[in-house]
């Protein structure tokens, strides 16, 4: 039908030509050309195969005298003519070379169709983002073309590509808006518009809304084919809705029409038939079931042997385990086979329900891997969308704001100008204030940095003098004095060693991570010794390794405060560190034979002290029960 209309109009030039050939020598030219009208007659001929169309057509252009108008209507041909060819991206070059010429760019009309061409070849490659733009372009110059027709046709593509993306709603309001703009005066259109929100609706379970649009698309629309499936969607509807014997009539009313093909034929037997089964469970459909599913086979019908075998295994579900597991299986590969990933989660989902765990183990794998991608694709494809308007919608701010500008005098000019030189001084202050903030930052993290290191060495100094000096003046003391014994002057270099241990433990670096058990292992052996056994039982309960590095480094704190507090005051010669996992929670009971708190009173000194307020942060408590001369008991619970 175009290219009729398109062999027309180059008739209708060319008789122009004639009349006019007194007038324009130029135009006289054109017409005397006898091998030029020879030759675009060759190029629209049905009687010719488009490769050798596609041949003349480029002829014509190496012709000489070949105008602005004529050159537009080849370039159409060809772009039509490698559309045709399966040539997209030929089509796509042609179609833009179109944009170049003078009639184009002085008419809107001819814009718009320009644009629509190019918007349906981006469909054709599933390049929607450039689709969406053109459809949009081409809206724009119908518009300004006053050819509302054109411009709902435009909108419903814009619509369709909307409901591809998953934007329904935004969808729905460009298809009612395509709808006014055709206004009744192209039923195709408007029929089509409908069906893409019913299809919305559906997508949404909003399935009375989706009804209604079928219904609507189905007795407006005046194209057989369109009525089939508007009839086979409306029927797949009601059984959905479980109103099966509605369904059943519209298959029944399908079957009847003789303008369905094989391929739809086979799938409304096989809908039907599992319909009925579906409205009473003993109806005899297992022989049109199989007859339905040959016809799909025969047809290579694949992507509908995908509902076939699924009909069949739900149809032998509760009658033939075996037999329903094989047909689930058929349905598993066909799905796999034809990409259609909602019907394989379906399959996989049967499988699953029918066969033992252990044969289960790979599809719930696969099925876990699907679901995360399509998810990720979902995620991906409204992003997609999302940036393709925003990009879309400012590439139009920056065509209105270039018109804006070439309107705009001198004045403008100087105030822009003025107002760059503006935005550099801001920009220079900005880059010089946030440099002078990043150097300021940096001299106060360093400054930080050297009072931290000073309050550690201050700390350190301290404990080294209250501590370390005082009893290390006390064993000189002793040692200078004949009446202590060997083995009480021994003791206190003990204790003296082990402040120093855990000073040195308390500042030194934590290793952590992987093997930070290991670490805590050494910390707790280090302690050992034939005076005092310490027992470790179930640490491995703690999943130490897996802990966050704060968690480690508290709990590497607390067990060196712990175990100094056992070689300074404790007088124990057994200890046992037990471990337990109770829910979210991890418990560690410390128990000794020591010495305990004098009179049962528990007193906090330092390293308790330190050991409260280190576990405090991670939800943690700390409990003692302490009896004198039988021992301390002390229970670590914190949030893992």
């Amino acid at each position: 039908m175009k290219q009729i209309k398109v062999t027309f109009l180059f008739f209708l030039i060319v008789i122009f030509f004639v009349s006019c050939k007194d007038k324009s020598s130029n135009n006289n030219a054109s017409v005397k050309d006898e091998k030029l009208k020879e030759l675009y007659q060759k190029s629209v001929s049905k009687k010719t195969d488009f490769s050798n169309r596609l041949n003349f057509s480029k002829e014509i252009l190496g012709q000489k005298n070949v105008n602005d108008t004529i050159r537009y209507l080849v370039l159409n041909n060809i772009s039509y003519l490698y559309g045709k060819l399966n040539k997209i991206d030929s089509s796509i070059i042609f179609a833009k070379k179109m944009l170049n010429q003078n009639i184009v760019k002085k008419n809107y009309g001819y814009k718009g169709k320009v644009y629509y061409k190019l918007g349906g070849y981006f469909n054709k490659k599933s390049q929607s983002d450039s689709a969406f733009y053109y459809f949009n372009q081409s809206k724009i110059s119908f518009l300004k073309d006053s050819d509302s027709i054109q411009v709902g046709r435009s909108l419903l593509n814009i619509a369709i590509i909307e409901s591809n993306f998953g934007s329904y709603s935004i969808s729905d309001s460009t298809a009612v808006e395509a709808i006014k703009f055709i206004n009744g005066k192209r039923n195709r259109t408007t029929s089509s518009a409908y069906n893409c929100l019913a299809i919305n609706s559906k997508k949404r379970f909003l399935f009375d809304d989706a009804i209604t649009y079928y219904k609507k698309a189905f007795i407006i629309s005046d194209n057989e084919n369109s009525k089939i499936k508007y009839k086979n969607n409306l029927a797949i509807l009601y059984k959905d809705k479980q109103q099966y014997q509605k369904s059943i009539l519209l298959f029944e009313e399908l079957l009847k029409n003789s303008k369905i093909n094989k391929k739809t034929r086979a799938r409304v037997l096989d809908n039907l038939a599992y319909t009925k089964w579906l409205q009473n469970r003993n109806k005899k459909v297992l022989k049109d079931l199989f007859f339905a599913n040959s016809l799909k086979l025969k047809n290579n019908d694949n992507y509908g042997l995908i509902a076939s075998y699924s009909h069949l295994a739900e149809f032998f579900e509760k009658r033939n385990k075996n037999k329903s597991l094989l047909y689930i299986k058929k349905m598993y590969q066909a799905a796999k086979n034809e990409k259609a990933v909602n019907s394989l989660l379906e399959s996989i989902d049967k499988i699953v329900k029918l066969q033992t765990p252990e044969k289960s183990i790979k599809y719930y794998k696969e099925s876990i891997c699907l679901r995360d991608s399509l998810q990720q694709e979902n995620t991906k494809r409204q992003y997609k969308f999302a940036k393709i308007k925003y990009d879309y919608e400012e590439e139009e701010k920056k065509k209105l704001k270039f018109k804006t500008l070439a309107t705009e005098n001198k004045l403008i000019a100087e105030q822009e100008n003025n107002q760059k030189k503006n935005i550099l001084i801001i920009a220079i202050i900005s880059i010089s204030i946030l440099s002078f903030s990043l150097y300021r930052r940096k001299q106060i993290q360093k400054k930080k940095v050297l009072e931290e290191k000073y309050l550690t060495e201050t700390r350190i100094a301290k404990k080294l003098h209250d501590e370390l000096g005082n009893d290390i003046f006390n064993v000189i003391t002793k040692v200078q004095n004949t009446t202590y014994s060997n083995t009480e002057i021994v003791n206190d270099l003990d204790k003296i060693y082990l402040q120093t241990r855990a000073i040195s433990h308390e500042n030194d670096e934590i290793v952590t991570g992987k093997d930070f058990e290991k670490t805590l292992n050494q910390l707790i052996e280090s302690y050992h010794s034939e005076d005092c056994k310490i027992i470790l039982k179930d640490i491995s309960a703690l999943e130490l390794n897996f802990l966050k590095k704060e968690q480690q480094r508290m709990l590497y704190r607390v067990f060196n405060e712990l175990l100094v507090n056992l070689k300074k005051h404790s007088k124990a010669n057994l200890v046992v560190i037990s471990c337990k996992k109770e829910g979210k929670f991890l418990e560690i009971n410390y128990a000794d034979n020591g010495v305990g708190f004098k009179n049962n009173e528990v007193v906090l000194k330092n390293g308790l002290t330190n050991m409260e307020t280190r576990i405090k942060p991670f939800g943690g408590t700390l409990n003692f029960e302490s009896v004198t001369n039988k021992g301390l008991k002390i229970k670590i619970r914190f949030k893992k």
